[in-house]
């Protein structure tokens, strides 16, 4: 739920568009120079034709500059679904809980405000969401199966895959936000009398550290940028000082009445409406949609280690955003997770290669940071994140253009490939195909296991070894999540 909604109060953030405009290049064609030009409600890439629509949430204007718009719509809508049938699992999860506990009061009155939580939950996060126009939320009682094959997606590109940030951000009472201020503003040059010119924020999230930096260094223009659109809608919001609620599911409640909590998330202090703009950009980092030397002060918040690109790409992604003599902050652990060992990167590896490409190091310091340490629970986690700031002394060569996926897979005209990894999982896919088909509420496992062992030539038992193996792993993936991407454990 949120208070009634209002124009954009005096004080809020200016509209920012009119500042950003000049600095926008297509991210669909990449023509080096060119622009984008302003339209009533998206910008228009004059040289490729490609619209790129401007939404409107609280008193924010945000402009989606995703490569392939529509595409990029379809997916988010995907993500929303995902969320959909995730919480509707909950609720459905916690109503057979409730009915188990029904002779215990406290249990009972702790599973029903759980219950009534997941509800609220659902309705803030549509409400959220109502900017993008993806489509009536989806209320019957029963999973939408139909989809479940071509919608589902990597957990850590789901819409609520950082939803604990967001309370983080705007409605923790905690040191958290401080924390990750200290360690940007200790490796700044010049740090009292910092100039932070034209700044970005790349993965900005919510924008906390974004928001904090524009109020103590008062930039001439801050872009916060990233792919989720579910944060920046509610940066937006707060932004436009509205009060939103949003609730909170402690992995580890320190009591029983904080096993679900309303929280109000808010802005500390209102942008100065007569100051510098604050933009949100909804955007992929990897394709920034920039033109060259854009930006003074260029920040990376927890986002260099989980970049699918090479550092030495990545750093020339930065290079190319910085006018020269601007500085690049990064902040966050180096806690790389990719197959090419060679891009899981230490410490001095990652100087190192910053300054091979076109910066010079000028103050690099590792600290300990609390990490989504919640105030209402057991749970939480210390970082020892590595903060640095570099300088631009020179340009760099050109990055290597990235793709998240295969060309076969953006392109759905070309052949798909005879890889082995497709061959030796193909037979795997197909069985699990077959099993949950077989699957009506109805059927035992060894019933199941009658089609399996008919179909591949099993023996019995192997396929009722099969059957169950396989619904065992399913069972226990969809236990190890929460609707708000949380881990849960029976």
């Amino acid at each position: 739920m949120t208070r009634p909604r209002a124009e954009p109060a005096r004080g809020s953030a200016p509209d920012g568009l009119g500042a950003l405009a000049p600095l926008l290049a297509c991210p669909a064609c990449k023509r080096e120079g060119g622009g984008l030009a302003p339209r009533t409600d998206h910008f228009l890439c004059l040289n490729c034709k490609t619209e790129f629509p401007v939404i409107q949430s609280g008193g924010a204007r945000i402009p989606w500059l995703d490569r392939a718009p529509e595409a990029a719509r379809l997916e988010w809508r995907a993500r929303f679904n995902e969320f959909l049938n995730a919480n509707s699992a909950e609720r459905k999860r916690l109503e057979r809980a409730l009915a188990e506990v029904r002779r215990s009061k406290p249990a009972t009155a702790r599973i029903s405000a759980l219950l009534s939580a997941r509800e609220a939950q659902r309705k803030e996060i549509v409400d959220l969401l109502v900017p993008l126009a993806l489509g009536a939320a989806r209320a019957a009682p029963s999973l939408d199966r139909s989809g479940v094959l071509h919608e589902r997606l990597p957990q850590r590109d789901a819409l609520v895959n950082e939803y604990d940030s967001l309370l983080r951000d705007w409605a923790w009472e905690s040191v958290e936000n401080d924390s990750r201020f200290e360690c940007v503003r200790e490796v700044l040059p010049e740090r009292k009398a910092f100039k932070a010119g034209k700044l970005l924020t790349l993965g900005a999230g919510a924008c906390r550290l974004a928001y904090d930096l524009h109020l103590r260094y008062a930039p001439e223009l801050s872009v916060a940028v990233d792919v989720n659109p579910l944060p920046l809608l509610l940066a937006a919001r707060v932004l436009s000082r509205e009060t939103i609620t949003l609730h909170e599911f402690p992995v580890a409640p320190l009591s029983q009445s904080m096993a679900a909590i309303a929280r109000l998330c808010a802005a500390p202090a209102p942008l100065d409406a007569d100051g510098a703009p604050f933009v949100l950009v909804l955007a992929d980092a990897l394709h920034a949609p920039f033109k060259r030397g854009s930006f003074d002060t260029v920040l990376t918040p927890w986002l260099l280690d989980v970049v699918p690109q090479s550092l030495t790409d990545w750093a020339r992604t930065v290079n190319r955003l910085l006018a020269k003599g601007g500085t690049w902050i990064n902040t966050g652990p180096l806690a790389f997770v990719h197959r090419n060992e060679a891009w899981c990167y230490g410490e001095e590896e990652v100087l190192e290669l910053v300054a091979a490409n076109g910066f010079v190091i000028g103050a690099s310091e590792r600290k300990r940071v609390p990490y989504l340490q919640s105030p209402a629970s057991g749970r939480g986690r210390i970082e020892r994140a590595v903060t640095f700031s570099a300088t631009k002394i020179a340009d760099a060569a050109a990055p290597e253009r990235v793709e998240r996926h295969p060309a076969w897979l953006v392109d759905i005209t070309r052949a798909v490939p005879d890889l082995d990894e497709l061959v030796v999982t193909s037979t795997q896919r197909l069985l699990q195909a077959q099993i949950l088909a077989a699957i009506d509420g109805k059927r035992s496992i060894v019933e199941i296991a009658q089609f399996v062992a008919k179909r591949y030539g099993l023996q019995k038992s192997e396929a009722e070894g099969a059957v169950r193996r396989l619904l065992r792993e399913i069972y226990d993936a969809t236990r190890s999540t929460k609707p708000d991407g949380t881990e849960a454990f029976e």
